[in-house]
């Protein structure tokens, strides 16, 4: 654990010393101006533009949440959540004159409370910054591009959800499932490799040609190492713990896309199919291996175990009005959705989609507004458990898990290139798809749909 804390402490340092964007498209320097600087602290009197020019690139970016559930939940309250991203990026090409190799190195102190967590007992987080309060290793990868980037390869400390699945415009949003989605997340140990747990990994990427590409990426199954009884963000708690014992998580995405360049006048869309598959043994939801239901007092209390999971996915993001060629501006809308088998799963079928529009107001042309869905159907042996334990315990009102779905309106202000305000708000249907409300009188009443406001603000540093 020692040696773990001290590498931690060695990846971490120079993000605490510097702050500088990572992965920047140009290294201009950025205007002198608080206002118009693409960072709070600046260029250094030039500094991050030489480093720029070097191949050094440094960031930090400071998200900062407060959610409050009024009403519903498990209980009424509010939560701070925050997360400090802190990223190193090294191009060799300009280091040492090796074309296309390039590395990364990110770690995150995350910072506050968990309200989804203790505050509502839902499947889908509602803040996507939310974990236990740490300062962990994060992703710590070499990648090498090969052929003008037709081939592209990744090995290292990975974290799917960096590329996997991901809706360009469902990034806006500050639930969790916008991001990394609970079609997945929910069925996956640990979460899958994800915030807050990324885990070693390979990733290939064939780009055929500008529209049309291919990825696929091997995982460790588990990112939080051997199961212990811990919570799995307590097993790796400062992210180094390199695990290779889970078995493994494999995911490939076909992808196309056109009108991506910013001289395209058409409308940009992306269009992707996806498919996962991991490797470990998972537990019937329903039955025990001597055909009992769990309900049933004298079952193991074990699922039968089952070997391997899958899903597959698929996702659209679309722009239907473009202000002008090229420009970001506009309306945009998304859909995903997945599947993955009942007898296994938590959340067998998900769908999520919004609309966003970029520049609504012609006075705030890098504003956003965005309303968003999102429904993770529990699966029909999980419903029928319930079923069982409400007629074995002879309960016929106890609830029985259905369906969780979170609707989210946000409103994303650009107070400045380095400094965005984000009001939100979100409602809850069904927290937990509909479980009993440990906290009521009976036991027996399910928690109650859950409204959460609050705000957001990020600061580039």
């Amino acid at each position: 654990m020692c040696l773990r804390r001290i590498l931690l402490g060695a990846v971490a340092a120079p993000f605490l010393l510097a702050a500088v964007p990572a992965l920047a498209e140009d290294c201009e320097t950025s205007p002198s101006g608080l206002w118009e600087r693409a960072t709070l602290p600046g260029d250094f009197a030039g500094a991050r533009t030489e480093w720029c020019k070097k191949g050094i690139q440094l960031g930090a970016l400071q998200t900062a949440d407060y959610l409050n559930n009024p009403t519903g939940g498990l209980r009424r309250g509010g939560k701070y959540q925050g997360r400090l991203e802190m990223d190193l990026d090294l191009d060799f090409e300009k280091l040492a004159e090796m074309a296309g190799l390039t590395a990364h190195a990110g770690a995150f102190w995350v910072q506050g409370g968990r309200e989804s967590g203790k505050n509502i007992g839902n499947l889908i987080t509602v803040d996507n910054a939310e974990g236990v309060p740490a300062l962990r290793l994060y992703t710590l990868w070499l990648q090498q591009s090969l052929w003008g980037d037709t081939v592209n390869v990744r090995l290292g400390q990975l974290a799917a959800d960096d590329e996997f699945a991901v809706s360009k415009v469902g990034t806006l949003f500050v639930n969790s499932t916008f991001g990394w989605p609970a079609a997945i997340s929910a069925n996956l140990p640990s979460g899958g490799p994800a915030y807050p747990l990324a885990t070693p990994g390979v990733r290939l990427k064939i780009a055929f040609n500008d529209q049309l590409s291919w990825m696929t990426g091997v995982f460790d199954g588990d990112p939080a190492g051997r199961p212990n009884g811990q919570d799995a963000q307590y097993r790796n708690h400062d992210g180094t713990n390199f695990s290779l014992a889970e078995g493994s998580f494999t995911i490939t995405e076909l992808g196309y896309a056109v009108n991506q360049g910013k001289d395209d006048a058409g409308l940009a869309g992306g269009y992707k199919l996806g498919a996962w598959y991991n490797s470990e043994r998972f537990n019937d939801q329903r039955w025990d291996s001597k055909g009992l239901s769990l309900a049933d007092a004298n079952s193991t209390g074990t699922g039968k175990p089952l070997r391997g999971d899958w899903g597959v996915y698929g996702v659209i993001d679309q722009m239907l009005i473009r202000e002008q060629p090229g420009a970001d501006q506009g309306l945009s809308v998304f859909l995903r959705a997945g599947a993955s088998p009942s007898d296994r799963n938590v959340v067998s079928a998900y769908v999520d989609g919004g609309v966003a529009y970029k520049g609504l107001w012609a006075e705030r042309p890098d504003d956003t507004v965005g309303f968003a869905f999102a429904t993770a159907i529990v699966s029909d042996r999980l419903s029928a458990l319930d079923n069982d334990t409400r007629r074995i315990n002879n309960q016929p009102t106890r609830p029985v898990r259905d369906a969780e779905t979170v609707l989210e309106l946000s409103y994303q202000a650009q107070l400045a290139p380095w400094w965005t305000l984000q009001p939100d708000l979100q409602y809850v249907i069904h927290p937990g798809g509909n479980i009993p409300n440990p906290n009521s009188a009976t036991g027996l009443s399910p928690i109650g749909d859950a409204l959460v406001v609050g705000a957001r603000s990020t600061v580039k540093f």
